[in-house]
């Protein structure tokens, strides 16, 4: 199966996860997001996905059952404390040289933990890449910084990249050149 073909699949796997659910998670091109940083990364990578994401443990081989119980596939349980969760994957990423995948939202970057999740991995060279899910327009949460998370993210002097998080190729291909923020760029 070509790579392209294995997105494909990914995304329409998750697709048809979000509707079997009900879940409000799907749409808005969040199943692109999930599959192209999913693929992005080797399956040595851990994953620290929130409660819209934890459905990329599909990927990994986990039964729609056992989201939560994905640890054997390198998927943490989902969480709801986002800001902490970052500051968990520079810890990862220091002991694992595959590093770490963390999938934050909007509201998270108005927390210190996250800005300090960045700084550290900067510091400590922890080959982390936060994926920001950033909304246009009115998204689940009214964007809290006066800039945009990939400014902070250069300000600290680690790679950023804005993507459109609907193109689950671009999000592939901005995961797969290594540590960094990917502010995806979602909706509206």
């Amino acid at each position: 199966m070509s790579a392209e073909g294995g997105l494909s699949q990914a995304v329409r796997s998750l697709r048809a996860f979000y509707a079997s659910t009900g879940d409000v998670a799907g749409g808005q091109g969040l199943e692109s997001l999930i599959a192209g940083a999913a693929l992005g990364v080797s399956r040595s990578t851990w994953i620290l996905p929130g409660r819209r994401e934890r459905a990329v443990a599909l990927l990994r081989g986990a039964t729609a059952d056992r989201l939560d119980l994905a640890r054997p596939y390198r998927v943490l349980p989902a969480s709801g404390a986002p800001a902490l969760r970052a500051l968990v994957a520079v810890g990862l990423a220091r002991r694992n040289p595959e590093g770490a995948l963390v999938f934050l939202g909007m509201g998270s970057t108005s927390y210190g933990s996250f800005a300090e999740a960045l700084s550290l991995s900067v510091t400590l060279g922890a080959p982390v890449r936060f994926v920001v899910s950033w909304y246009r327009g009115a998204g689940p949460f009214v964007p809290p910084l006066p800039v945009p998370p990939s400014r902070l993210a250069e300000a600290l002097g680690l790679r950023a990249v804005v993507v459109d998080g609907r193109d689950a190729e671009a999000v592939r291909a901005a995961v797969a050149a290594g540590p960094g923020l990917i502010e995806a760029r979602l909706g509206g």
